[in-house]
């Protein structure tokens, strides 16, 4: 399985009909296709998540890459506040599969396997990166392990910077993949973020975002040919965690609460000289300046210090009833008894959710109560509010002070989009040149099938089984290899 980050099937398909996509337009004419429908809201976390389980953020805890501490304003990285879920590739480890996971961003910590597993790109410790842990000498010897420095030079580096660090990155992943595809083993998963990062900052440039579609398209074709050496025939399938769109429209979500009355905030001078320099310097500006302020490493902390004061927002929490964290369209309401300083009774949660639903619904933004689309043991942990990203609203921003509720994206002129990922399945038993309707949560229980192992029964996915020539051989090659292996373990006493 091959995860391509933020991968939009409109340009694959666009492109691969223009003949700019060879290997692309093979895999779908040899192979089934089609839009892959994203998580609302379509976020790298939890997107990789879901795909992994099969289950909706309810049931697995996630629903950002962080996310509000119960009894707390504090927000901290998903993980620490649920029991981590089991993954696909969990469940096939169980089975004896032997399995290698390189770079899911869902996967912040390598663990225990029945194979080898590289963390993603937000592991915060290079020595919980990767099991077991020889497998540092690989990722040493290509490169790969850059560190703190890098991520930053990757933030501040110029539009041609940036366009050579993801190709360089997928060339040092692409060496580890090598490596791991030379092992033994029976499910393979990689996720490669450089069409993510170039959409991002470069929608606009679609001749450069081209020539890193066509830059993977490679990459894929290099793939195939190294995988048609082996003795095994092997089944392909590609995905992506959202697709992507133009981020024309994003949408000052603090901004508007603040003038609706239901968030109170501290308007001191810091705040007030702050926001005057953003609203004053033009985006594009103020980027080269930031750049030129982290190439002195005297004005680095200086640097840092401007930033975390421009994103934090001094609420005054007593008399604030309903606020959002950041940039991915989440608001919760300031509950009595929940949150340390809560101001709304709970006889008024109902009416207020209505209220500001129904507000938002006036400027043409599109709001769901958290039950209307998350169901799950975790539903208590999901904001109570969700905005949808949509055509009319294409991302979400936590920031107060420009004065508008409205404005164009800077700097990301890209951003998610929850109906245009991709699906992609190649293989012998694949059918060629079929369409076909995926949602996120049905991989993981496709994967399982095609392994011929139970599904959990609280998958909220389903069999894309309409994608294969001939479902009972796949469940027949694999009873009769389940088979041949408990009698090999028995063979050895171990059964």
């Amino acid at each position: 399985m091959i995860g391509l980050d933020g991968a939009c099937m409109d340009l694959i398909k666009a492109w691969a009909d223009d003949g700019k996509l060879s290997t692309f337009e093979q895999l779908m004419k040899e192979g089934s296709y089609g839009y892959l429908e994203s998580v609302t809201p379509p976020l790298t976390i939890p997107a990789w998540n879901c795909l992994a389980s099969g289950k909706n953020p309810g049931k697995i805890g996630h629903y950002s890459f962080l996310q509000k501490a119960p009894g707390s304003y504090d927000f901290r990285v998903y993980l620490s506040l649920v029991k981590k879920e089991r993954d696909i590739w969990d469940i096939l480890s169980d089975y004896g599969r032997k399995v290698f996971v390189f770079n899911a961003p869902n996967i912040l910590y390598a663990y225990k396997i029945n194979g080898y597993m590289v963390a993603g790109f937000l592991c915060p410790s290079e020595k919980n990166l990767a099991y077991p842990k020889s497998l540092m000498e690989v990722l040493y010897s290509s490169g790969y392990v850059e560190g703190e420095k890098d991520a930053v030079r990757f933030l501040t580096a110029s539009d041609s910077e940036r366009s050579k660090m993801l190709k360089e990155q997928t060339e040092k992943q692409c060496k580890i993949l090598f490596h791991l595809l030379s092992k033994d083993w029976d499910f393979g998963f990689v996720v490669f973020q450089e069409l993510d990062g170039i959409q991002h900052r470069l929608w606009h440039r679609k001749d450069i975002v081209l020539r890193h579609y066509q830059h993977i398209d490679k990459k894929l074709k290099q793939i195939l040919e190294k995988l048609e050496g082996e003795e095994n025939e092997t089944e392909i399938i590609i995905v992506s965690d959202h697709g992507f769109g133009p981020n024309n429209r994003m949408f000052l979500i603090n901004e508007w609460l603040s003038r609706e009355g239901f968030l109170k905030i501290r308007r001191g001078i810091s705040f007030e000289v702050i926001n005057m320099l953003i609203r004053t310097v033009k985006g594009s500006n103020a980027l080269k300046i930031f750049r030129m302020i982290t190439k002195i490493p005297c004005l680095t902390p200086l640097c840092q210090r401007l930033f975390l004061q421009s994103v934090k927002i001094p609420v005054i929490w007593d008399k604030t009833r309903a606020f959002s964290y950041g940039n991915w369209g989440m608001i919760y309401i300031n509950l009595e008894e929940r949150e340390p300083e809560g101001t709304v009774k709970k006889e008024e949660y109902e009416r207020l959710r209505d209220e500001i639903i129904e507000k938002l619904g006036k400027i043409s933004v599109r709001a769901y109560k958290k039950e209307e689309i998350y169901h799950g043991k975790y539903l208590d942990l999901a904001p109570d509010i969700v905005i949808e990203i949509d055509n009319y609203v294409n991302s979400v921003n936590g920031k107060v002070g420009y004065n508008k509720i409205f404005m164009p994206g800077f700097p990301q002129t890209g951003y998610h989009s929850k109906n245009n990922g991709t699906f992609i399945a190649w293989g012998s038993n694949i059918k060629r040149t079929f369409e076909a309707n995926a949602r996120i949560y049905d991989i993981a229980p496709t994967i399982l099938y095609m392994f011929g192992l139970p599904i959990p029964r609280d998958v909220d996915g389903r069999i894309l089984k309409e994608i294969f020539k001939d479902n009972a051989k796949i469940q027949k090659d694999e009873k009769r290899r389940i088979k041949e292996k408990i009698n090999a373990l028995k063979r050895k006493g171990k059964v």
